[in-house]
């Protein structure tokens, strides 16, 4: 019978992954702070720090008295509110408005003033609603002044137009508050590196062929490990697995696996003669050495994401006709073990 390996269709073992993910969690509150200072942090520098220089805002209203016929509906001779936008930025408007303001003394080109104030219907067809924005106070308040007097003078010179009147007329700038949501940067920061370090450590753990229990290399290799040097159990699985053997060689899928401790440890444990001899995978040559034994104990290192590694040299192994009695886990994670055992999931009986 031909040896088989289920790693592709391993069940997910999900206490072992939530201990995992608990022992990395810092990692998701350090991509939640790294989100929260690129995304917040970035848009507070853009919106305060940098902003631009403050500027003060003045909304003014002057009516317009339409000249209707008899029976004839306003819509049909007002000027709709995209004519109105563009008309205020017309030459005719901003030459007299720059005009206006020279005489009081501020100094502003046609072309400053075009970009200065818009003109627009809210609510009403009669009502054109104008803003001025500048950087000076007085400047926005003397601007909205002129521009209401040169509505006035174009009025007078429409036909369509039978009379005008200012109903709103401020006399002081308000500042220009902009609407930064700095707030809303730093939760949508801090979501968004979260999110992407969450999938990132899932993806990671999915992807990750290492072994950390016992349960797992025995799940997924289908043979029995005997645990850890530190396992209560590894007299009794030891003499077990190793029954009727009068040596056995420790061998290791890494070269920095020190099988002649591992040899001596076992020693301790029962009479049985055990060498250590060194990494196959490195040195196929070595399998030799393994054939003047009656078993092998395979040292796997917890953690090193190697379970191609280990798939190779037990599939090397199991053609060389090397009996491999078990296994046995290097360099556990102890604490992680002691979680795991005593863990209990939900819904689960003991």
């Amino acid at each position: 019978m031909m040896w088989e390996c289920n790693f592709e269709n391993e069940p997910v073992d999900f206490k072992l992954l939530v201990l995992r993910f608990l022992r990395k969690i810092w990692i998701l509150f350090l991509g939640i702070l790294l989100g929260i200072l690129l995304i917040g942090g970035g848009y507070f520098f853009k919106k305060v720090v940098l902003a631009p220089e403050k500027e003060y805002q003045v909304i003014a209203e002057i009516y317009i008295d339409y000249a209707l016929a008899e029976g004839q509906l306003v819509e049909s001779v007002c000027f709709n509110q995209t004519t109105w936008a563009s008309l205020v930025k017309a030459d005719i408007f901003t030459k007299e408005i720059a005009d206006a303001l020279k005489q009081e003394g501020l100094v502003v080109t046609p072309k400053q003033v075009a970009e200065s104030i818009e003109g627009t219907l809210l609510s009403d067809v009669r009502i054109v609603t104008t803003t001025v924005t500048t950087k000076d106070p007085r400047l926005s308040v003397a601007m909205s002044h002129a521009l209401q007097n040169a509505l006035i003078h174009f009025g007078e010179e429409q036909k369509e137009i039978a009379g005008t009147r200012i109903i709103t007329s401020p006399e002081e700038a308000d500042i220009v508050i902009y609407d930064i949501r700095t707030t809303r940067a730093i939760i949508l920061g801090g979501v968004a590196g979260g999110f992407l370090v969450l999938m990132a450590m899932l993806l990671s753990v999915a992807m990750d062929d290492s072994i950390y229990i016992p349960v797992t290399f025995e799940r997924r290799y289908h043979i029995p490990m005997l645990g850890t040097l530190d396992s209560k159990e590894l007299a009794a699985n030891f003499a077990h697995f190793c029954k009727g053997c009068s040596s056995v060689a420790v061998t290791a899928i890494e070269e920095d696996i020190p099988v002649d401790e591992i040899a001596e440890r076992l020693i301790e444990k029962d009479g049985i003669e055990v060498l250590g001899v060194g990494c196959v995978e490195e040195k196929p040559e070595r399998v030799e050495e393994l054939r003047k034994v009656d078993g092998v104990i395979l040292a796997v290192a917890s953690g090193r994401h190697d379970g191609k590694k280990i798939e190779k040299t037990i599939e090397f192994l199991k053609k060389q006709d090397i009996k491999i009695c078990g296994a046995l886990l290097w360099d556990a994670d102890e604490g992680l073990l002691k979680q795991y055992y005593s863990l209990k999931m939900p819904g689960k009986k003991r």
